[in-house]
């Protein structure tokens, strides 16, 4: 295997200029894969070569049948001729064979290749990408990118370049061998090849302006097919199969009805392009009738005309649908080149001396759009204390916790780190800096040891103990059938909220940061496990900078700093005594959130106008 792609693979991936959705490029899976073909280059040679060779096996076939038939009509046919035709006949297939196999085998190992760098360049990519740009893309549509489109590109390589070179250097090699016998014959051979070309060209052409409606119908059904397979749950405990399913399915029609429109649009003309380009003999027999009734040709030459010009176009037939292969795979390869062409989260790669670890903003103002969600937004969150912020859904408070960890950038204004702006630090420091918790926290289908110590790869088992201790998460994890070797599964399932949660926080506590941002912790937790996390989060804020984005204000009494957010303004700051006593909005949230914890469940009795349900005596 050869070398993987670096991030100067990536580099040269700058070129941006992508077709618009209405004019499908049918080269342009091939340009994209031409960036990661370094260091395959010799290996695609020698499969296309190989190719060729096999192909012109095929051609040393028919040149021992043809002279078989010109030494019949010549009347010098005896067994020492059909012995050595035979003979060549039987090593030019077991050559063509031989050399087949080792062609497709080359090419696949390139296509392979490839099709890796292109993928963890892809990875790459998508790693130095703000957070904004997934959460405008559904799984279907991340599914689509990274496994889909990638897949489908491996034909170009496997079978597309070395069948499409060595085809079109066949017909070529044949074409000129045709002249050189006999070029009237030759012009009778190819008189209905641009007629034909023409017609594949028109009615391509006729059947892409279906092009933009197909790649969003094809991307909309795999969304709504992996959309409806994730929320099975949903769909069942809610007995509303019919009706969620009524989405795919009109996806589903709708991208039918798409394929069937192109169909119609490119079958009048691409139809007859079949049926002419295998036509040859239509025209070869009639103009070599013709010659010889005038004398100028003779019966040998016409002969080699009819075996050569019935199997003419196959290699053109070959070339033309693996072009047409390649045209429909360009067409969903514009959506890798496109992510690829995406601007990464500028980076300054500055590695810069922090006096503290301190987290200000200064008059920050963001928006996803050309409005604003956060105004003019100040504070200073100071090393070894901890910051809560608070308020309505919606406020703002978990885009102000994403803003420290860069999964954003300000419109305006600016969020420093020990005075220095974010922006200006390497993004490698900031995430070495900044430990983030989120809501649902993501563990991987692994050990738990392995999900602990991906904050720290280089950890102990002792030190990823130590870590699960201060979270609180030890001893659960030990009563587990294999303890910390145990797998959690997809997504950690076989764990409950708040154990995911307490993972998550030992995960970062290994990674010992001396910023952490957590972004309702306890969201998910009982009251054992919510006890517990708050146990695990005084683990944290011993010399640390620590900001709790919270809707369960109780856990955030004792915080130094409680910032109060509303419609994307810090309305009230202050300590909790201190903001309860000013009868704000904290002190309303206050309120609610002690009603909702006096809330019990019950019964509740039927109503007078409802007729009570009278039991058998």
């Amino acid at each position: 295997m050869t070398e993987i792609c670096t991030d100067d693979t990536l580099a040269g991936s700058a070129d941006r200029r992508q077709p618009s959705a209405g004019t499908p490029d049918y080269l342009a899976s091939l340009r994209l894969l031409s960036r990661f073909i370094a260091g395959s280059r010799l290996q695609l040679a020698g499969a296309v070569l190989l190719a060729t060779v096999a192909v012109a096996c095929e051609l040393a076939l028919v040149v021992a049948i043809y002279r078989l038939v010109v030494a019949t009509l010549a009347g010098d046919i005896d067994l020492s001729l059909f012995a050595t035709a035979a003979g060549l006949s039987l090593v030019a297939v077991l050559a063509g064979y031989a050399l087949t196999g080792l062609a497709i085998g080359l090419s696949h190992v390139v296509a392979f290749d490839v099709l890796c760098r292109m993928r963890l360049a892809l990875a790459r990519h998508l790693a130095t990408l703000p957070l904004g740009w997934f959460e405008g893309h559904r799984s279907g549509d991340a599914k689509k990118l990274i496994i889909d489109e990638p897949e489908s590109m491996e034909l170009i390589f496997a079978h597309g370049i070395p069948e499409g070179v060595s085809a079109l250097a066949t017909w070529l090699a044949v074409s000129a061998w045709l002249i050189v016998v006999d070029w009237r014959m030759a012009l009778a051979t190819v008189a209905l090849t641009p007629i034909s070309a023409l017609l594949m060209s028109l009615g391509m052409r006729s059947g892409s302006r279906r092009a933009a409606d197909y790649q969003r119908s094809g991307a909309r059904l795999n969304a709504a097919v992996v959309e409806f397979l994730a929320g099975m749950a949903v769909v069942k405990i809610f007995n509303r199969s019919g009706d969620s399913f009524a989405e795919t399915a009109r996806a589903v029609r709708d991208y039918a009805a798409v394929e069937t429109a192109w169909a119609r649009d490119y079958l009048p003309l691409g139809g007859t392009f079949y049926a002419l380009v295998l036509a040859n003999i239509v025209v070869i027999l009639p103009a070599g009738a013709f010659l010889m009734a005038a004398g100028t040709l003779n019966l040998p030459t016409l002969v080699l005309f009819v075996i050569l010009g019935a199997n003419y176009s196959q290699p053109l037939m070959k070339l033309f649908n693996q072009f047409h292969t390649l045209a429909h795979i360009s067409m969903g390869s514009t959506r890798v080149a496109e992510a690829l062409a995406e601007p990464s989260q500028p980076d300054s790669g500055r590695t810069v001396a922090l006096d503290s670890h301190d987290i200000a903003f200064e008059r920050v103002f963001f928006g996803y759009g050309a409005a604003d969600v956060l105004t003019d937004i100040s504070f200073t969150a100071r090393s070894g204390t901890v910051t809560a912020l608070v308020g309505p859904s919606g406020a703002g408070k978990s885009t102000v916790a994403g803003l420290v960890a860069r999964f954003r950038d300000p419109r305006t204004g600016r969020v420093t780190l020990g005075g220095v702006d974010v922006r200006d630090i390497a993004l490698d420091q900031l995430m070495e800096t900044v430990a983030f918790v989120f809501q649902d926290s993501f563990l991987f289908s692994d050990t738990v040891a392995a999900n602990i110590r991906f904050g720290n790869p280089a950890a102990s088992d002792a030190e990823v103990a130590a870590a699960a201790r201060a979270a609180r998460a030890h001893d659960f994890i030990t009563a587990l059938p294999e303890g910390y070797a145990t797998r959690l599964g997809d997504k950690g399932q076989r764990l409950s909220g708040g154990e995911r949660q307490r993972i998550a926080i030992a995960r970062a506590i290994l990674k010992d940061a001396p910023v952490i941002v957590l972004d309702e912790a306890t969201a998910f937790a009982d009251p054992d496990n919510e006890a517990a996390i708050q146990e695990a989060i005084g683990a944290l804020t011993a010399g640390r900078t620590l900001i709790v984005v919270a809707h369960r204000l109780h856990t955030i009494m004792a915080a130094d700093q409680i910032l109060v957010l509303d419609g994307g303004r810090i309305a009230e700051r202050g300590r909790h005594d201190d903001l309860v006593a000013k009868d704000g909005l904290y002190a309303r949230l206050w309120h609610d959130d002690n009603e909702a914890r006096d809330v019990t469940l019950r019964p509740v009795a039927p109503s007078r106008s409802e007729p009570e349900e009278v039991l058998p005596s």
